[in-house]
């Protein structure tokens, strides 16, 4: 396996990604870039990184594990340029990695849900576009994963990362401009251009309500785009893999149901490719 670390941006260290890719080119596989979460302030946590980065490699993907920048002097769309960058280094470098360019997917949680949400449906912010010199649909990936994501600035939310990414930390949601809100709110959104996404959630998730996840996949279903929903029952945030690779001495990050995730969003690609 070729593990190595890829600093994406020359002039910052701290984004990058870390690669578990299976070198061989008989076998051309998709790639996942797996964005944990962390609230978007002050760290991407570890267990939504590399465990995740692993159980995607034995479903038969290349995969890599983005660090972007989480600091206070970062907001919006800071975090989108960094994932929009790895984006684009695996789909210029596919030969390399053996994997299929039409086959680029993205898997978030929590904010890093929402940056996966952002990678599906903000990819063409003019502001991305041109800080890259990409051309639009450059930085868009074949279909995301939202798992127990942030999505929501005008519902029922996670105010933390929506302060974090308006720059404004020691804030109150109140103080977020309203235009602001809905720039940064997935579900207002969509349209023909976004990926299709697969979104679970857990009904017990008290830190980040299930409002946004239900929201958004409403949304796509009016917009007519490929979409999948789980709302499993039992489980509180932050599951990662749901069982015990990602337990961390927490028996409730251990939910049998949940853990069926990785499979069930593994077979819903595949029918995106009928």
């Amino acid at each position: 396996m070729k593990h190595e670390r890829i600093y994406l941006d020359p002039s910052d260290e701290r984004v990058y990604i870390d690669t578990y890719v299976v070198n061989d080119r008989s076998h051309i596989r998709p790639a996942m870039l797996v964005i944990p979460g962390g609230g978007y302030s002050a760290v991407c946590t570890e267990r939504e990184g590399e465990p995740i980065a692993l159980a995607f490699l034995a479903q038969d993907f290349n995969c890599f594990v983005l660090n972007y920048r989480v600091s206070a002097k970062e907001k919006y769309p800071d975090q989108l340029i960094d994932a929009s960058r790895a984006i684009i280094h695996i789909r210029e470098n596919a030969e390399e990695y053996c994997i299929d360019q039409g086959r680029v997917y993205a898997v978030g949680f929590s904010a890093g849900g929402h940056l996966a949400g952002s990678l599906a449906i903000l990819h063409k912010d003019p502001e991305v576009l041109s800080t890259l010199g990409i051309e639009k649909g450059a930085n868009r990936p074949t279909a995301c994963i939202l798992g127990y994501p942030v999505v929501s600035a005008l519902l029922s939310t996670h105010s933390g990362s929506f302060l974090s990414l308006s720059g404004n930390r020691e804030g109150r949601m109140e103080d977020i401009p309203y235009d602001v809100k809905v720039k940064l709110s997935l579900e207002t959104n969509v349209d023909s251009d976004s990926a299709p996404v697969f979104i679970w959630h857990t009904a017990e998730d008290e830190l980040v309500p299930t409002a946004g996840s239900m929201a958004l996949g409403q949304r796509y279903v009016e917009c007519g785009i490929p979409v999948m929903l789980h709302l499993y029952p039992y489980g509180p945030h932050g599951l990662a893999v749901a069982n015990g690779v990602t337990e961390c001495g927490n028996p409730a990050w251990v939910q049998p149901f949940a853990e069926d995730w990785i499979k069930d969003a593994s077979l819903w690609f595949k029918t995106l490719l009928k």
